[in-house]
């Protein structure tokens, strides 16, 4: 009888370069551009540039990230079961990103026919190219993303180097994040300019104008990078795991109770859960942020450059730290921690204002205390993240031990369905508050809005932003995956492996 041997054991034994991990890691810098395209402008480039609605613009968001979040199970299983001499994810990282930049370009450059006014039918124009667009971007971005972080769970089964890995992959995202949006402000978005739809001197990012040379730089950029990342984790590709040669036939049922198999892990529904409320915190932010800085704050484009640009060591030190706190704490006390520092450094500076306790908008201490906040802000959250994706890569382990098979497609493409659907849900919520209870005007001035509108803004960004972080917090309490219990599963996976293996080797015998 002929076995197929398992390739897991070898696997093992292949240590991960440097230049490995900073391949790996190097493929997140394209995501994390087109990711700060896709949340950080497209509300105020359609709101305050064009003049669509925030309920709109929220809308056609939500219903992206909800497509985005059903389409990423459909890519991780069939990732998982991709067959070809490239392996099961080098394919789709070489083929995704050429349709991730066209559609990006799209979302920025609406026919001249729709913005003309932006008043009567032109509102339902817009929104229309605005959903059309925005649900194929986020289907193409899946197309990467999803056999990307497979990709990083795949390459070793080593605790620590796997969180290596998602450490070096955190350290570029926020990095490039934060760099690529200093530089928008700085170069791109600098100064002031006369708004083309209404005549208006304006800061640089309310000027629809003014995003066309940014959209072609992050497009080179986002090609270059994906690709480079590609050709640098090529060499790994017989090293990698190979689908399982009992891999059911992909159909709807068969996706669905897959997808609902991994909630059937304890300890991946907490991480499921948690995440949930989080995501609904990170929506509500990313929303309102940008919205905050330019009129709550009143900065101008090159302090808010400078707001972008401070995280990126923050972010970047976080990722990295992560590590080494889950060498010295288990996963649960350093995730708990991090989301609590993560919302006081997002709000404290807000509900400061709100106490009558912050200095004024004039202040020379303003920036600075503002950059101090962001600075822990980001900190925290580059620790969550790294956590996170750990987190799940030990559950993978759990779940291979109890059915075993290694899903990790499945595996993090469901925790990015639930993070998106959370995600999405907190920005229509922030697009409808915008417009019903703040009552954003389109095409607002800095400096000319009126107080009750700065108050409901404030309310909005602080006391309601933390609720459903304080949720996530108690949520997370309730997982029990520590690291004695990770030790134990290993030392079963390997002796799973080297029997399967020795196995192997006496039935081919003769």
């Amino acid at each position: 009888m002929n076995v197929e041997r398992s390739d897991e054991t070898k696997q093992d034994k292949v240590p991960i370069s440097l230049a490995g991990k900073l391949s790996f890691g190097v493929g997140t810098v394209g995501e994390a551009i087109f990711g700060g395209l896709f949340g950080g402008f497209i509300m105020i480039f359609y709101n305050q540039a064009i003049g669509l609605s925030n309920t709109l613009i929220g809308t056609a968001v939500m219903l992206a990230l909800i497509g985005d979040a059903i389409s990423d199970p459909v890519i991780g299983i069939i990732s998982d079961r991709w067959r070809s001499k490239y392996g099961r994810r080098h394919p789709f990282l070489i083929a995704a990103p050429i349709p991730m930049v066209l559609s990006i370009y799209c979302i920025f450059n609406p026919p001249e026919a729709l913005t003309a006014g932006a008043e009567g039918p032109t509102q339902m124009g817009l929104f229309a190219w605005l959903c059309v667009w925005t649900i194929l971007s986020r289907v193409f971005l899946t197309l990467y993303h999803v056999p990307h972080l497979a990709l990083g769970g795949e390459m070793s089964k080593d605790q620590h180097t796997r969180s290596q890995l998602f450490g070096f992959n955190t350290f570029f995202s926020f990095g490039t994040l934060a760099i690529f949006s200093f530089a928008a402000f700085r170069v791109f978005f600098a100064g002031e300019r006369v708004r083309e739809s209404d005549g208006e001197l304006v800061p640089g990012h309310l000027d629809a104008a003014a995003y066309d040379p940014l959209i072609f730089t992050a497009a080179v950029i986002i090609l270059f990078a994906i690709w480079t990342s590609a050709a640098g984790t090529w060499r790994y590709i017989p090293n990698l795991s190979a689908p399982a040669s009992n891999a059911q036939r992909l159909s709807p049922i068969t996706l669905l109770k897959f997808v609902m198999g991994t909630l059937n892990n304890r300890n991946y529904l907490v991480i499921v859960i948690g995440y949930f409320f989080f995501m609904l915190t990170s929506g509500i932010f990313d929303t309102v942020e940008l919205f905050l800085f330019t009129y709550y704050w009143e900065l101008i484009p090159e302090q808010i450059g400078w707001m972008r640009l401070v995280g990126a060591p923050s972010a970047m030190g976080g990722a990295l730290l992560a590590p080494i706190l889950m060498q010295n704490f288990d996963r649960k006390p350093v995730m708990m921690y991090s989301i609590a520092g993560a919302v006081i450094f997002a709000q404290l500076a807000v509900d400061m204002r709100l106490l009558g306790l912050m200095v004024g908008n004039d202040s020379p201490a303003l920036l600075p205390i503002l950059l101090i906040m962001r600075a822990g802000f980001a900190g925290s959250l580059g620790v969550i993240t790294v956590v996170t994706l750990s987190m799940i890569g030990d559950i993978i382990d759990e779940n291979e031990l109890r059915t075993g098979n290694r899903e990790e497609g499945l595996y993090y493409s469901a925790r990015a369905f639930f993070a998106k659907a959370s995600n999405s849900f907190g920005i229509f919520f922030a697009g409808i508050l915008l417009d019903t209870y703040i009552r954003m005007p389109t095409g607002a001035i800095p400096g000319e809005l009126e107080s009750d509108i700065l108050l409901r803004l404030g309310i909005v960004a602080g006391p309601v932003m933390a609720m459903a972080a304080v949720i996530a917090v108690f949520i997370y309490s309730k997982y029990d995956l520590n690291r004695e219990r990770h030790q134990e599963i290993t030392s079963l996976l390997q002796q799973k492996r080297q029997s399967g293996e020795q196995g192997g080797l006496a039935e081919a015998s003769p």
